[in-house]
C-alpha cells in the first residue's frame, strides 16, 4: 500500500518550471493573480476545485497527481553506462541480480549529437523497463560527455520525463570510478574508446589526461586503432609497416583498405578504435609493429599511473585500470610493468562499467530529492 502526501504546491511549482513559465505567466493564462500562485506553490492554501482542474489540464496531468505524491517503494536498481562505441543498460534487484540487460550503440552527445542521444536512451529505457512502474526504479546514468557544456541539464530532464522514483545522471567517469575505487583513495585510469584517469584523496578528485584524441597522445582504443591503419598504410605504400596488419584489416572490412578511408572517416572515434583489436590479434600472432604499437601506446598509460601515484603522495590506495581495454589485461600488464617504476603496484577490474552505475543507483536511494 502507498501512502499519500498532499503536495500541490510543490508540484505545482515542478510543473510551471518545467513547462518553462513564470508565476506571473501562469497567473494570466488561469486569470489569478502572481501573489495567488505565490501562496499555492509555498504551501498555504489550494485553489477551488475548479481551479485545480483547469491546471491539471493546463499542465497535462491528472487532478490526483497534481495533488498528492505517492511514496512507493524502490524495488529495482537502473545503471546507464553510455560511451562513444556503446550504451549499456542493466536493471538488476536490489540486491544487484541482474534482471534484464541491452547494449546499444554510442550516446556520447558530444560525438553522436544529443538528439541521437535521447533516442539511444529511449529506446534502452522502453526496452529494459518494459511495463514496470518507473517510480519503483533509481536510476543513474553516466553518460561519457554528459556534462559537457549544457548536457547535463538536457539529459536530466529527457530523464525526468520517464518519471523514475529516483534520478541523477552525470559522466560516465562517476561509473568508472565507483567500479574501480568505491568512494575511497586512489587513482582509476579509464582506457576505452579514450583515455582518462583520476586520483582520488579525500573525496577531491585530480584529472589527468583524457583531453580529447586530438590532444592526447596515446594509450587509448582510438590510438590504438589509428596505428594499426598507419601501419597498414605504409605498408600498402611502401614505407615499412606490418602486412599482418593490414591483412587483418583488410579481413574486417572485406575490401582493399585504399578503398575504406572515406568510410574510416565517416566512422569516426568508436570505428577506428576497433580496429584496436587487431593490433592485439597480431601482437599475439608474434608481429614485431604490433608489439612497437604497444609499447609505445603503453608508454603513455604508464605517464599517467605515475603522474597519478605521485599525487597520492603516500596516502594509501589502490591504482585501477578499467575500460574496455583493461579486458587485454594479459597482453597489456608486461608492458606495463615494463616502463613503471618498480614500487608502483597495480591491478585491472574485469567489472563493466555499467556495475558501477548501479552501484550509484542503489546509493541514490537515500538522498534527498
Amino acid at each position: 500500500m502507498t501512502e499519500r502526501n498532499i503536495t500541490f504546491g510543490k508540484n505545482l511549482k515542478a510543473l510551471r518550471k518545467k513547462k518553462g513559465l513564470t508565476r506571473a505567466c501562469l497567473a494570466e493564462k488561469i486569470s489569478y493573480s502572481e501573489k495567488s500562485i505565490e501562496k499555492w506553490e509555498s504551501g498555504n492554501s489550494i485553489p477551488p476545485v475548479a481551479t485545480v482542474c483547469k491546471l491539471a489540464e493546463l499542465f497535462g496531468v491528472s487532478v490526483d497527481s497534481l495533488i498528492f505524491t505517492r511514496n512507493v517503494e524502490i524495488k529495482y536498481l537502473f545503471g546507464i553506462d553510455g560511451g562513444g562505441t556503446k550504451t549499456d543498460f542493466l536493471l538488476t534487484d536490489l540486491n544487484g541480480n541482474e534482471i534484464k540487460r541491452i547494449i546499444l550503440g554510442p550516446s556520447n552527445p558530444v560525438s553522436a549529437g544529443i538528439d541521437n542521444t535521447k533516442k539511444c536512451l529511449d529506446q534502452g529505457i522502453n526496452q529494459i523497463c518494459g511495463d514496470i512502474d518507473k517510480r519503483k526504479i533509481s536510476l543513474f546514468a553516466g553518460i561519457a560527455g554528459g556534462i559537457s557544456g549544457n548536457n547535463k541539464e538536457t539529459i536530466n530532464k529527457f530523464l525526468s520525463s520517464f518519471g523514475f522514483g529516483k534520478l541523477q545522471n552525470a559522466s560516465d567517469t562517476d561509473s568508472a570510478l565507483e567500479v574501480a575505487l568505491s568512494g575511497e583513495n586512489g587513482v582509476a585510469v579509464i582506457i576505452g574508446t579514450g583515455i582518462v584517469a583520476f586520483c582520488q584523496v579525500g573525496g577531491k578528485r585530480h584529472r589527468i589526461g583524457g583531453w580529447g584524441y586530438l590532444i592526447d597522445k596515446g594509450g587509448s582504443g582510438f590510438h590504438l586503432g589509428a596505428d594499426a591503419l598507419n601501419s597498414a598504410l605504409q605498408f600498402v605504400d611502401g614505407r615499412g609497416g606490418s602486412e599482418m596488419i593490414l591483412q587483418m584489416i583488410e579481413k574486417k572490412l572485406r575490401k582493399p583498405l585504399s578503398d575504406s578511408i572515406s568510410e574510416i572517416y565517416q566512422g569516426g572515434n568508436p570505428y577506428i578504435a576497433s580496429f584496436s583489436s587487431v593490433v592485439f590479434d597480431s601482437y599475439e600472432k608474434g608481429d614485431r609493429e604490433a608489439e612497437k604499437i604497444l609499447d609505445r601506446n603503453v608508454s603513455e598509460i604508464a605517464k599517467i599511473i605515475e603522474t597519478g601515484y605521485d599525487l597520492l603522495k603516500g596516502k594509501k590506495g589502490k591504482i585501477v585500470l578499467c575500460g574496455g581495454l583493461s579486458q587485454r589485461q594479459n597482453i597489456l600488464k608486461p608492458f606495463l610493468e615494463n616502463h613503471l617504476r618498480k614500487e608502483i603496484q597495480f591491478e585491472f577490474s574485469d567489472k563493466d562499467m555499467v556495475t558501477g552505475a548501479v552501484s550509484l543507483a542503489k546509493k541514490n536511494i537515500n538522498k534527498r530529492g
